[in-house]
């Protein structure tokens, strides 16, 4: 709990404040002025926004970052201002679960790449773009049937992860990569030719090339569309590319020259 006058400066504060601020004591607290506290000084509310409660983050004593929400509200005496009062309630905690809740929404567990959910997302929002061209490319792991029957479901799961970093080492950070089921994936990539996108398919193979052993060897199939034309469904695209990931897989391994 605190009292500041209205200009920001502490007049009084508990002892649970100090606590949570970081602060040696309360002598120490009651020399800041509450400006200085908020990360961003337009997140404090004007005397007009004082009667409410908001979220905010505010600076601890060592400069780190707490996420609190505030109960504020203007004290009157004889009809005129003269203080706020309120209490702050430390909500970091449940601010890093609402987080990462809204990342394993969004994410696949496994890898640490998008997950389906996400990639439908976007695949919606791409059927409004005109922002060309735009390659997607769909991936399938060769032999993760293989490795999951020989050497167990751990060592699949490792497999799984090591292309995943393959593929998020090869890929920019404006490219979504998302694991859209069990051993496949798939890459939109903006502003991308299919001709750029077969020379980093290329790259890839050569990694997983490298990678690979006599016992887990490391392979995935690929596919690629190209939208070139607005006019084009996205789901279309999508469709090339898996047929072309199929014809890889069976034909010959089309990129891997």
């Amino acid at each position: 709990m605190y009292i500041s006058t209205l200009e920001g400066q502490y007049v009084e504060v508990n002892n649970s404040l100090v606590r949570i601020l970081g602060y040696k004591s309360k002598k120490e607290l009651l020399k800041v002025n509450t400006k200085d506290l908020y990360f961003n000084r337009e997140d404090r509310p004007d005397f007009n926004n004082r009667n409410r409660t908001f979220g905010t983050c505010l600076k601890k004593k060592d400069c780190s970052k707490i996420y609190v929400e505030i109960s504020s509200g203007v004290i009157y005496r004889n009809g005129r201002p003269e203080h706020y009062e309120g209490i702050v309630r430390d909500k970091t905690e449940y601010k890093k679960y609402e987080e990462k809740i809204k990342y394993l929404s969004f994410h696949d567990a496994l890898t640490g790449l998008y997950n389906w959910a996400y990639f439908d997302e976007q695949v919606k929002r791409l059927r409004k773009t005109r922002r060309l061209p735009l390659t997607i490319i769909m991936g399938d792991v060769d032999s993760l049937k293989y490795v999951n029957d020989t050497f167990g479901h751990r060592r699949g799961n490792s497999l799984i992860r090591n292309i995943a970093d393959i593929l998020r080492d090869n890929f920019r950070s404006t490219d979504v990569i998302s694991r859209i089921g069990g051993d496949e994936f798939c890459i939109i990539l903006p502003d991308t030719t299919k001709d750029v996108a077969e020379n980093i398919i290329k790259r890839i193979n050569r990694k997983c090339a490298a990678e690979s052993s006599e016992k887990i060897p490391v392979s995935i199939s690929f596919g690629i569309s190209e939208k070139k034309n607005a006019d084009v469904e996205i789901g279309k695209v999508l469709e090339d590319a898996e047929r072309s990931m199929y014809r890889d897989k069976n034909t010959g391994k089309l990129y891997r020259r």
